[in-house]
């Protein structure tokens, strides 16, 4: 059929919307489904009409470029297929983005219209035409080899909505196009599972829409930034509903998602990590920080993904949300096995990581006190070949530096340097503030006492424990190690007990293993609150390594179970002595007092954790009637 009898060729015709009846509107319409329509199927046919309107079902969508002259030229990209919302807007995207994907195409017309064709289908339809202008040959030759791919992807985009969000997905979907599949996804949680789901989600949404930034939406999927949403709000609903049956209690909720992020053209494989966790007290804090110390602490190979973290804007209602990224240093992806690691062990290690704020202690140095140090270590002083002595007393923070007292005692030789002088050659970071120096006296008529006073400081980040706190036991041992040497030999007065008790706890971790760096904080607490304190040095280590096991294992029976049913005690008995393991309460003390037992046959440790009061006992004798009357003191009081 000629050209001229295609354009005077009449069919059946009607806009999708009945308002719509300009005459230019329909003219275009009608232009654009005779160009891409075979005329066989618009015009009079031979066939019967059923077979017509199943051929016309079997060929849609209709996708046709028009032919591509030399540059500068236009190419006209016509559609036709079934009405589905927001398809012709996505027919659009894929010409005027994905044509010429690194460059700039300019679209010199788009037309869009529902429309019926009752001879050929009950459906509504879509019929579209796009025209974009090709400046050179460089973007024609582009074009034609890009146009069939092009063609089809549309042809799937507008007849699935799933495949459409792939393929733009796949292609790199912008910021606010993913934002509306955000948006439409968590609708759809909502009408399909309204008990899980509430009208909160929404508020929950548009804060993650608005606070994350644009190159954290462009590297990640919205299936996965939707999951994000829905987990944060089954995470916050949880948090509530737990606090609010038990807010004496810590509760920390973990959700794991594997998934591949976009970065430098390439996908690689990260795993993300939302943790809530509620707060016990006025001056806790748990920022992006303290998460990745805990991850790492089980997962040393891994690390933070940058601007990865999304995390509440402020605290709320006693609890906060956080999620961030991790991904390995070898770029591997993550491994089941290690997964689990982190599902088993994160929620106690975790819980050690949350910072306490404390308000700086200012305290006057006592100068009588600095007086009678001076006298005491020059009487420590009786011959020529002792060694020097020094008093280390830690003063106050400033910031993130700790500043110490220095009490040093020596006998001054000719041609020996001073103390200032031996800071300047050492080149060492420590800083000599001089305070004051004193000849004590003369020794033998021969040597003369010489006491120097002085301050230094070092850096507290050096000594910060998992809670953020500082081990000034290790900051004084660091200092006593730099001053020996910069000054040489000393002996350090008043650290010898530390020095003991300092051995002893690292025996402890050792036998430990594994357990202490999972509960590294724990095991420091209950070690530093034995008593008496002379058996943190002469209490053998097997016995204490046994009891703090008990001691795990019944804080991990009570959480997040009740407390102890009133007498409940966890115990085992040996041949030589007994490990016990309950509440503490005032009843009990009374009755263990009672016993009269001697000093060093019993230790005993007393806690405050988060989990409850607890007492745990370690009674060191053969004596079966002893042993008898602790248990039954402990059973029944």
């Amino acid at each position: 059929m000629s050209g001229q009898l295609v354009e005077q060729l009449e069919f059946d015709f009607s806009f999708g919307c009945p308002c719509i009846d300009a005459e230019y509107y329909r003219d275009g319409a009608q232009d654009l489904i005779r160009k891409i329509v075979p005329i066989e199927l618009l015009g009079p046919s031979t066939e019967h009409p059923a077979s017509q309107r199943t051929r016309f079902a079997d060929m849609l969508p209709f996708v046709r470029a028009s032919d591509l002259g030399k540059a500068p030229c236009s190419l006209s990209v016509l559609l036709l297929c079934r009405y589905r919302l927001n398809a012709c807007n996505f027919f659009c995207d894929m010409i005027s983005k994905w044509l010429l994907p690194r460059r700039q195409v300019n679209v010199e017309l788009f037309f869009s219209s529902d429309v019926r064709l009752p001879h050929l289908s009950d459906d509504l339809l879509s019929v579209a035409e796009v025209v974009v202008y090709l400046k050179s040959a460089s973007e024609v030759e582009e074009a034609r080899r890009n146009l069939q791919t092009v063609e089809t992807e549309i042809r799937l985009g507008v007849v699935s909505n799933y495949h459409a969000r792939r393929i733009l997905e796949f292609k790199g979907l912008s910021s606010d196009g993913k934002t509306a599949m955000i948006q439409e996804k968590i609708s759809s949680l909502i009408q399909n599972h309204s008990k899980d789901f509430d009208q909160g989600i929404f508020s929950q949404m548009q804060q993650f829409l608005v606070n994350c930034p644009d190159e954290f939406k462009k590297a990640r999927d919205y299936h996965h930034m939707s999951r994000m949403i829905s987990n944060r709000h089954s995470v916050r609903r949880l948090l509530q509903q737990t606090i609010a049956l038990l807010p004496e209690k810590r509760h920390v909720i973990l959700k794991f998602m594997k998934t591949r992020i976009a970065q430098k053209g390439e996908q690689k494989p990260v795993l993300g990590i939302l943790a809530g966790l509620n707060f016990l007290r006025e001056h806790e804090r748990f920022e992006e920080e303290h998460l990745v110390a805990a991850i790492r602490q089980l997962l040393p190979s891994s690390r933070l993904v940058p601007g990865s973290c999304i995390a509440d804007p402020i605290r709320e209602n006693a609890f906060k949300t956080t999620y961030l990224e991790m991904e390995k240093e070898d770029k591997s992806d993550f491994l089941l096995q290690e997964i689990q690691v982190l599902k088993n062990g994160l929620e106690s290690v975790l819980k050690e990581h949350i910072e306490q704020l404390t308000h700086p202690i200012y305290m006057p140095r006592n100068e009588e006190e600095v007086l009678r140090n001076i006298v005491t270590l020059s009487n420590q002083i009786r011959s020529a070949k002792d060694p020097a002595q020094v008093i280390l007393s830690f003063d106050e923070t400033r910031g993130s530096e700790l500043y110490f007292t220095v009490i040093l005692l020596r006998i001054c030789r000719d041609k020996e340097l001073s103390v200032q002088e031996l800071f300047s050659r050492s080149k060492t970071e420590l800083k000599y503030i001089p305070d004051r120096i004193r000849k004590i006296t003369s020794f033998r008529h021969k040597y003369i006492k010489e006491a120097i006073v002085f301050r230094t400081f070092i850096s507290s980040q050096l000594f910060l424990r998992t809670d953020h706190s500082v081990d000034l036991y290790k900051a004084r041992t660091f200092l006593f190690d730099k001053l020996c040497g910069i000054i040489g030999p000393l002996r350090d007065y008043n650290g010898g007990m530390i020095l003991k008790q300092n051995e002893q706890l690292d025996a402890l971790k050792s036998a430990l293993g594994k357990v202490a760096d999972t509960h590294s904080i724990l095991v420091e607490k209950f070690f530093h609150a034995i008593a008496p304190i002379e058996m943190r040095t002469s209490c053998a280590v097997e016995p204490l390594k046994q009891l703090f096991l008990l001691l795990l294992g019944t804080i991990k029976k009570e959480t997040p179970r009740l407390p102890f049913a009133g007498s409940d005690c966890f115990s085992k008995q040996e041949s030589d002595r007994v490990l016990a393991v309950t509440q503490r309460t005032k009843t009990k003390l009374k009755a263990i007092d009672a016993l009269q037992i001697a000093v060093h046959q019993l230790v005993t440790i007393s806690l405050d954790l988060e989990q409850g009061s607890f007492l745990a006992l370690l009674l060191l004798s053969s004596e079966k009637a002893l042993q008898t009357s602790l248990l039954t003191a402990l059973r029944t009081s």
